[in-house]
């Protein structure tokens, strides 16, 4: 699709009044730091991974189980609906890792997460209603290490949030990376949307374990979905084949995906639901013992 659709730019003003405000500066919150910047943990770097975790010893009950890890993926539309509540804390709960699009730090999603023991790292976006608005992964276990990156929506001037957590897995040298990304939405084009993608691209690639990589990735043209199948093929990245899927679509096209790799999937599906306008994502994988990543350009 060659064209900006008409009704997005028409929504556009909707999308940036008052209650929403943007920092010069990225802020990488987490449950332990609660409001402070994590200012070390923004720069996306692999060599960062081995030297935060260099000293830590861990027993296996603060690792992930190899032969089954339960992940879920949502955007959760800023908890805007009644009753987000309810139907979130009925499709998080008994997941290993929670990937969230358009998490808002409010008082109840911190106080669902606080009662089920999840740590949890947000890239923040934005601020809507002054509480801190953008990508979250919160998990059972706690990451060993989190980055995050942001760009700018070309035309509403908002940004958009990437967030990489490494995890580790008990019996496993590697670690799992969990990439959690919302794309950037309202371009003309596809220019900025490819730097994007090519931005976590050069993160991933770094990587020699195994991967999830999960979202709302606003594929809503052919030619966004060719940039990701593109990236997902140079590394070897499998897509997981929702049959007869509940997922959200956006002109004809599928916008929130799973990705994942070194990684064998035990069952997948899709909950339709009411409290957000894209449906939550559930797969439960186990480490793949034979996969053998191979050195990316």
């Amino acid at each position: 699709m060659r064209f900006f659709p008409k009704f997005l730019i028409l929504l556009m003003p909707l999308l940036t009044t008052a209650c929403v405000s943007v920092s010069t500066e990225q802020l990488v919150l987490n449950s332990t730091t609660s409001n402070e910047i994590s200012g070390a943990q923004g720069v996306c770097d692999a060599r960062n991974v081995a030297q935060d975790s260099h000293d830590t010893v861990l027993s296996d009950s603060d690792k992930l189980d190899p032969q089954n890890i339960s992940i879920l993926n949502w955007n959760i539309y800023k908890g805007q609906r009644d009753n987000w509540p309810e139907e979130f804390r009925k499709y998080s709960s008994k997941h290993d890792i929670i990937i969230i699009q358009e998490a808002h730090l409010g008082s109840e999603l911190q106080s669902i997460l606080a009662r089920n023991d999840y740590h949890w790292t947000l890239n923040t976006a934005f601020y809507y209603h002054d509480k801190a608005t953008g990508v979250m992964t919160a998990s059972s276990v706690k990451p060993v290490y989190s980055c995050g990156q942001r760009i700018t929506e070309p035309l509403i001037r908002t940004p958009k949030t990437a967030l990489i957590n490494y995890f580790p897995i008990a019996g496993q040298q590697e670690y799992l990376l969990v990439a959690n990304i919302h794309s950037v939405n309202f371009t003309f084009g596809v220019d900025v949307y490819k730097q994007q993608i090519k931005q976590l691209y050069e993160v991933i690639r770094q990587h020699e374990g195994p991967v999830v990589l999960a979202g709302d990735f606003n594929t809503w043209s052919d030619a966004r979905m060719r940039i990701m199948n593109d990236m997902a093929e140079q590394l070897s990245l499998s897509s997981l084949d929702y049959s007869g899927h509940n997922r959200t679509i956006v002109l004809g096209n599928v916008i929130d995906h799973m990705f994942y790799r070194g990684l064998i999937p035990i069952e997948y599906k899709v909950w339709p639901v009411t409290s957000s306008n894209h449906n939550p994502i559930h797969a439960s994988f186990r480490v793949n013992s034979d996969f053998i990543v191979s050195k990316l350009p």
